[in-house]
């Protein structure tokens, strides 16, 4: 088996990293590059663009592999198989050698150009430049999720973020520092980012329509994303005491109600507010749980990706990454 552990980057070496991770997204894969590539042409920056192909069964992989040895400092992280974005970009984090790392969407919704501000900002002392999406071709039903689940999360971590949803950021390696584990894996959590960061800004973008393919958020996706924000929450034990002291108290109410003979009412507000503290305590189950499976994979030293290999021209390599020239086109040993 190949050791994974070998791919990790030891030292900063470059100015930017840019991350980005696909899966069956062949049709913008080259346009993508292509705008990458103009950017960093005038940024006058020392980069490189690392496209995280998150076991893709169309021809992305391929199509990205393809440019190796064209485009400037580019590096292909290939994933042994589909483990979702946020593992997929802990790849490319983990891989990573700039001292910022920019993350944004590999379908075309995001504009490079934007990342000529983010350098900008990044010279005035912030060490987090986000975006929220001023302007978004979406429908009305996913703006209106996008809205509640700002809102409780804003509650939930005590940042006034307008736009947690938002994955284009350019993040200062330091704050990737503190989401790395004893053997080097980066583990990529949006509320962690904006936890550790010590001055960030927001600045507006436009997320324009996909031009290929659809979105693969689905509904779970979302929930998992959501519960980051309560795991991380360092509200959490005020709200659960709280909840557990609401519920004590209604507990001792209805108890004293039955007492002097109101059954019937009693019977009829106790199973509700039964089932509503039942529900809830379930969820909040579900989040511990997660967290547990997690903690057991970290303690045993299961990866949280498994990278098969990375494809590169070899420019600006680190020496502790086995280097193969381009013109020989084949990955990583």
């Amino acid at each position: 088996m190949l050791d994974n552990t070998r791919y990790i980057a030891k030292q900063r070496s470059v100015d930017i990293s840019v991350v980005s991770a696909l899966y069956n997204e062949a049709a913008s894969a080259d346009e993508l590059l292509r705008r990458l590539d103009a950017v960093f042409r005038q940024l006058g920056t020392t980069y490189e663009l690392i496209i995280v192909d998150d076991g893709s069964t169309d021809d992305s992989l391929n199509k990205l592999k393809a440019h190796v040895g064209n485009i400037d400092n580019l590096r292909i992280v290939e994933l042994y198989r589909n483990k979702g974005q946020v593992a997929a970009l802990s790849a490319g984090m983990t891989v990573a050698r700039g001292e910022w790392v920019i993350m944004l969407d590999a379908d075309l919704q995001h504009d490079p150009k934007t990342i000529l501000k983010f350098f900008e900002l990044s010279r005035e002392g912030y060490d987090l430049v986000a975006s929220y999406r001023e302007h978004r071709e979406e429908t009305a039903i996913r703006k209106l999720i996008t809205l509640i689940g700002n809102t409780v999360n804003r509650y939930l971590i005590g940042a006034e973020i307008k736009d947690f949803g938002s994955a284009f950021r350019m993040i200062n390696a330091n704050i990737l520092t503190m989401l790395t584990d004893s053997r080097g894996y980066v583990h990529y959590n949006t509320p962690a980012i904006y936890l550790n960061a010590k001055k960030q800004v927001e600045i507006p973008i436009t997320q324009h329509r996909r031009e290929h393919g659809s979105s693969k958020w689905t509904l779970l996706a979302f929930i998992f994303f959501n519960l980051d924000f309560i795991a991380a929450s360092p509200r959490l034990t005020q709200i659960l005491l709280m909840l557990s002291g609401i519920g004590i108290l209604s507990g001792v109410a209805l108890y004293s109600l039955f007492q002097i003979g109101f059954f019937a009412d009693v019977s009829a507000i106790s199973a509700p507010v039964s089932i509503v503290f039942t529900s809830f305590t379930l969820a909040i189950l579900a989040v511990v749980w997660r967290e547990v499976m997690e903690v057991m994979k970290v303690s045993k030293g299961v990866p949280p990706f498994f990278i098969s290999a990375i494809w590169s021209d070899g420019v600006a390599e680190c020496d502790d990454l086995v280097v193969v020239p381009a013109a020989n086109r084949t990955a990583e040993n």
